[in-house]
């Protein structure tokens, strides 16, 4: 199946995909498929999708804000607080959000919470690696020195999949850390 040849409608259903990489790339598509009005009622609705009281809770919905929003930043705007305040919300994907603070990095660098602290702080709280290796990435992408959060990966030889924005990768965090 050619995702790109799908309507937004249809790609929100690959949000919710066991494959993680259909995730990641519906919501890349879903991104360069809509636009004003309709990005930004989009962005509303995945959002509601987060919401237990939605009833269809989605646990890619993370990512389809951040690529609508990469894609719509003038919407998005408006929407990068809330994006921001998700990593502080159990029930939602955190590992996503930070990969879409990443992706997003321009358009939330100023916004409340500051990401960078925010990253650092659910790093610490949080202890899963996949988590890590986004906030890492995110955090570079931010501008962040992340010198002192190398050294304490470092030695973590575990083998964390991440999306690199093409494929699934499979690498050990103190690999990662050597090209970062």
């Amino acid at each position: 199946m050619n995702l790109e040849e799908l309507e937004p409608s249809k790609l929100i259903s690959f949000l919710y995909h066991p494959e993680e990489i259909l995730r990641f790339r519906a919501a890349e598509i879903l991104g360069m498929k809509v636009s004003g009005t309709k990005a930004r009622n989009l962005i509303l609705r995945l959002f509601w999708h987060l919401n237990d009281e939605s009833g269809a809770y989605c646990v890619g919905a993370p990512l389809g804000i951040a690529e609508i929003g990469k894609n719509n930043p003038e919407v998005f705007d408006s929407f990068k607080n809330k994006y921001v305040s998700l990593l502080d919300d159990w029930e939602v994907e955190r590992r996503y959000v930070a990969y879409g603070i990443g992706r997003l990095a321009e358009i939330v660098k100023d916004a409340y919470p500051n990401p960078v602290e925010k990253l650092r702080e659910k790093i610490e709280e949080i202890k899963d690696y996949s988590f890590t290796v986004y906030a890492l990435i995110a955090l570079k992408k931010l501008g962040d020195d992340i010198s002192d959060l190398k050294l304490k990966f470092v030695d973590v030889k575990k083998l964390i999949e991440y999306y690199d924005g093409k494929k699934m990768i499979s690498i050990a965090l103190s690999d990662l850390l050597k090209i970062l």
